[in-house]
């Protein structure tokens, strides 16, 4: 794994934000000293102290010190925080954002000039360095720049490197992707207090399977319509769940919400 040399700050130390330091920390791809955030929350200031690594008074101050600048702040706030920073950012400096919707160009236009800049989607499984990050650049960043992202969040999981305009679609399928399985999840455990399962083993039985059922998907190579046949079997119990799933519309309705993920991603941009 690459050990990045660069001091690198994060705006935004919440979920993500904290998740991208614990990452770097436990990956060994930075050391604290290396290692700058800015949060309103005291108790995430005080966090950061304990990592080793320094809490800045403001973002100005981080976006001074700093070689890379990573925005994990909700779309909402970015205006401001890129106003707070562009006085005193250098072209040098390579900014990172995770936001949903905001565009390279968006930020570049808000900073006022030809900033390196990539845009990155990780989802949540990175707090546990198992997630996936899609990363693109701006009209400023060259390969040199996206050697630095890719190694920043190689330590959170895996990373692909997409166009642009795939970025709607990245966000509603694996940047909310957690969300939908943990549904699934939600649902599953109901149904098994409805069957009085006990609490415990029901837990477990629905976390197994889960994770086990991903470990097939990535090991068989094959694709999930025919890894679900080959546990359908015809009159089961499989297929009944399955005919009332259909019934219910189930696919379409999950279709229908990732669709909708991604027009709300559009809509944020706007």
């Amino acid at each position: 794994m690459t050990v990045l040399r660069q001091k690198v700050g994060v705006i935004g130390c919440g979920t993500m934000g904290s998740a991208i330091l614990r990452g770097l920390l436990e990956a060994r791809v930075a050391a604290a000293r290396q290692l700058v955030g800015t949060d309103p929350a005291p108790a995430r200031r005080a966090a950061l102290r304990r990592w080793g690594c320094r809490a800045a008074p403001s973002n100005a101050a981080l976006a001074r010190v700093c070689d890379v600048v990573v925005l994990a702040v909700k779309p909402q706030e970015m205006a401001a925080v890129l106003d707070d920073i562009a006085p005193c950012l250098r072209r040098s400096q390579l900014v990172i954002s995770i936001a949903a919707g905001r565009s390279t160009r968006w930020i570049e236009q808000r900073l006022g000039r030809r900033q390196p800049v990539i845009r990155a989607m990780p989802n949540t499984p990175a707090q546990i360095r198992q997630g996936i990050t899609v990363l693109c650049r701006g009209g400023a960043a060259g390969p040199a720049h996206a050697a630095v992202a890719r190694a920043l969040f190689s330590a959170l999981g895996e990373v692909l490197e997409l166009p642009e305009r795939h970025f709607h679609a990245v966000t509603a399928v694996s940047g909310s992707g957690p969300a939908y399985l943990f549904f699934l999840m939600e649902a599953m455990l109901e149904a098994g207090r409805r069957l009085k399962l006990p609490t415990a083993a029901l837990e477990r039985l629905v976390l197994q399977t889960v994770i086990g059922s991903a470990a097939l998907a990535r090991a068989s190579g094959e694709p999930p319509a025919a890894l679900r046949a080959r546990v359908t079997s015809k009159g089961g119990t499989t297929k009944a769940a399955l005919r009332v799933f259909e019934q219910a519309h189930v696919r379409t309705g999950v279709v229908a919400g990732l669709l909708a993920a991604a027009r709300r991603s559009a809509q944020l941009g706007a």
